[in-house]
Formats: structure tokens, C-alpha cells, sequence
């Protein structure tokens, strides 16, 4: 990989080109530990983004993709672009008060089963009726879960709690 590190640099590529760059990624956040899982390597790394890494892992998009420069000895600009995404911890919608989800996932259910959340979300989510909400439950912030239904034209709403997360979606 000779493209500069930037946003929508996948994480998996750039693994694949620059294995050094794990124990980097694990040293910015301790949420990037979960990359030497080879199941979640192989499926969420795939398709996230450095700006959904940063996301999960709680960091500054700018942080993030500068220190992966700086570890390939690429310049570092000033301002780093960020792609826009759904805002977590938002104020709680009022379609989702007092409301039962229709199905719960479990991410780490999903991944032990060789999906990605974001394929399995997105079907269940396909079988829902208008106004249902489904729910999956994550120990990391699945942001390109989030980004992806949110481009679908769903309505999504993710907060933390304690050790999880919810993404909540409306049909």
C-alpha cells in the first residue's frame, strides 16, 4: 500500500500492507486489542474505515491517521479531513421511548458465527415491519454498522453503556 493513510483508508488493507502498525494502532487505543482477534480481523477490520477506527476506539480522527503517518514516515497535514457519521450519546429519540425491540442481535455472537454484524443487522432489519426497532448489542462501537444503516435512510440512535453498546434502529 503506497496511498497516504487518510479517513477512508480500511483497516484491514493496511494491516495487510503494514503489520507493524497493529501494536500502533493497540498503543493509541486499548479498544484496537480487539484487531488480533483473526475473526473479527478477517470481517469488521475489512470494511472499517480509519474514521469509524477512531470512532471506536475513542480517538481523534486527526490522532489516529496522523500517528499511522508518522509510524509509515508519511506527511502528516495539519488538518486531517473527517467523513461525517452518526453522532453516539445523542438525546434519546422519542420513537424509541418505552419501546421493546422487535429482535436483538448479539454481535459477538455474530462474529463467532463467521458474519459480519453489519450483513446480518442489515437483513433482519429488511424483515422488520415499518416503525419496528431492532436492537444489537456490541462490546465495541460498531460504527460501520452505524454508518451503514444510517445510509440506508434508517433511523438510528447508539449510546454506551457500561461495557456496550446499543444501536438502536427503526424500520
Amino acid at each position: 500500500m503506497t496511498d497516504t493513510v487518510n479517513p477512508t483508508t480500511k483497516v484491514g488493507p493496511l494491516l495487510d500492507a503494514h503489520p507493524e502498525l497493529e501494536d500502533v494502532l493497540i498503543a493509541i487505543s486499548p479498544e484496537f486489542r480487539r484487531l488480533k482477534n483473526p475473526l473479527l480481523r478477517r470481517t469488521v477490520a475489512r470494511v472499517a474505515t480509519l474514521e469509524q477506527a477512531a470512532r471506536i476506539g475513542g480517538v481523534p480522527v486527526p490522532e489516529l491517521v496522523g500517528r499511522l503517518r508518522a509510524a509509515l514516515g508519511q506527511a502528516s497535514p495539519e488538518a486531517v479531513p473527517t467523513v461525517p457519521g452518526a453522532a453516539e450519546d445523542a438525546a434519546e429519540p422519542a420513537w424509541l421511548a418505552g419501546t421493546t425491540p422487535a429482535d436483538t442481535l448479539e454481535a459477538e455472537a455474530i462474529l463467532a458465527s463467521g458474519k459480519t454484524p453489519v450483513g446480518a443487522f442489515v437483513e433482519r432489519l429488511t424483515h422488520a415491519s415499518p416503525g419496528q426497532v431492532v436492537l444489537l448489542v456490541a462490546p465495541f462501537n460498531p460504527a460501520p454498522l452505524i454508518d451503514a444503516v444510517t445510509a440506508k435512510g434508517y433511523e438510528v440512535y447508539t449510546r454506551h453503556a457500561s461495557e456496550r453498546w446499543e444501536v438502536w434502529v427503526r424500520a
